[in-house]
């Protein structure tokens, strides 16, 4: 039985995140949504070996008994930080008086809470208007009906949709660690073969129609006249979100090489997107261990585009909670290399010291990989040991 909302905690902190999907029963739209976000936060960003990394999704519809049409309160003490998917249509608005009193005291808690829970509320396709206490407060709805009205299909509406609870997740936690929650995307690209693919993206997220505040570093048109654009790629490689756009030629360009190189040392989020079309002549040795994904860019074609953000997006999610996970594990930073991917070869002969313990993600290494990471140890710091994030909590 799930506590109410805001009720005194009586166990421990389970989880760091927890999301709660909250629609009204009878809407088979908001059903399907809420599967939806279970599906993809089941298993976000790098998988290996069958193991992803999993963000609990929680639902609230179903009513708690016969009294009432609506769910039992969100149970907030369950996590660190709870991000609540509010999904209004007009079956929600169809008893507007009893939603509005459950999410105006899930806001209640959450101000009890110091305001480390929020909520993500997305407004009714039909175009209902938002539940009256959010309306009085002046809270923003995402506008779902525009995307109705713009023609957009189901599946471009169902990427929009986890774009948005990503980002505004990943903007959230940001804001309470005291960042200043700005999603940078600094895409990489060779000009010869990948310019094409590079300039459909940042067009796209730069586009009127684009409701997903997302901001792209793209080329010399960022820079300014007398400026060092190395230095200023490093500032925003290490400020955001690497997207490779991985062609034929982009392994063998020297800047391409540098800007990839820069955000492993830097361990920031990293995806590559695989455009290739013939052959690569040589790829770059310390070019793997990222998640790729498989692109096929259409003339004129937007489609593939949203789906792509949201691997991006996901990626630094998921590199994200590594990071906050190993924080609350950790005690002393110094004395570990905190890794949001699994240790390779490039990671021990390129840290300037290592540390008593290497720290990655779960699962851990193949035999194969692990004893080749050893023997460089061995060599160059005996008493360095490697471990999973879950094998050290």
């Amino acid at each position: 039985m799930s506590a109410a909302a805001g009720s005194p905690a009586t166990h421990r902190v389970l989880d760091l995140l927890r999301i709660h999907v909250v629609w009204a029963d009878g809407s088979d739209d908001g059903a399907r949504i809420a599967e939806l976000v279970s599906k993809h936060f089941d298993g976000i960003g790098m998988e290996r070996d069958g193991v992803a990394y999993r963000v609990p999704v929680r639902f609230a519809s179903t009513p708690w008994d016969s009294s009432s049409p609506l769910p039992t309160g969100i149970d907030l003490d369950r996590a660190e930080h709870n991000a609540i998917i509010l999904l209004h249509d007009d079956v929600m608005q169809e008893n507007v008086d009893g939603w509005n009193g459950y999410i105006h005291r899930t806001r209640e808690a959450i101000v009890a809470r110091r305001n480390v829970d929020f909520i993500i509320p997305f407004g009714s396709p039909s175009g209902d208007p938002a539940l009256p206490s959010d309306a009085a407060a002046n809270v923003q709805y995402v506008y779902r009906k525009k995307w109705a009205n713009e023609g957009m299909p189901v599946a471009a509406r169902d990427s929009r949709l986890l774009l948005h609870t990503i980002y505004q997740i990943r903007r959230q936690l940001a804001l309470l660690g005291g960042g200043d929650g700005q999603e940078r995307i600094f895409v990489s690209h060779a000009k010869a073969d990948g310019d094409a693919t590079a300039s459909a993206v940042v067009a796209f997220v730069n586009d009127k129609t684009q409701d997903v505040p997302l901001h792209t570093f793209y080329d010399a048109k960022e820079l300014n006249p007398g400026e060092d654009f190395s230095h200023r790629f490093e500032e925003e490689i290490g400020a955001g979100t690497l997207l490779a756009i991985v062609s034929d030629a982009y392994d063998s360009r020297p800047w391409c090489v540098f800007e990839l190189t820069t955000a492993k040392r830097k361990r920031r989020p990293i995806v590559l997107a695989d455009v290739g079309q013939r052959r690569t002549s040589r790829t770059y040795p310390y070019g793997a261990n990222l998640p790729k994904v498989r692109i096929s860019p259409t003339p004129g074609g937007t489609e593939w585009i949203e789906p792509l953000l949201v691997e991006v997006l996901s990626e630094g999610l998921r590199c994200d909670m590594f990071e906050r996970h190993a924080a609350r594990v950790i005690d002393d930073p110094d004395k570990a290399l905190m890794l949001p991917r699994p240790p390779e070869l490039f990671d021990v002969v390129d840290a300037d010291k290592l540390p008593e313990i290497i720290v990655y993600p779960d699962p851990p290494l193949g035999e194969i990989e692990e004893s080749l990471l050893i023997k460089a140890l061995k060599v160059m710091s005996p008493s360095t040991r490697l471990t999973t994030l879950g094998e050290l909590s």
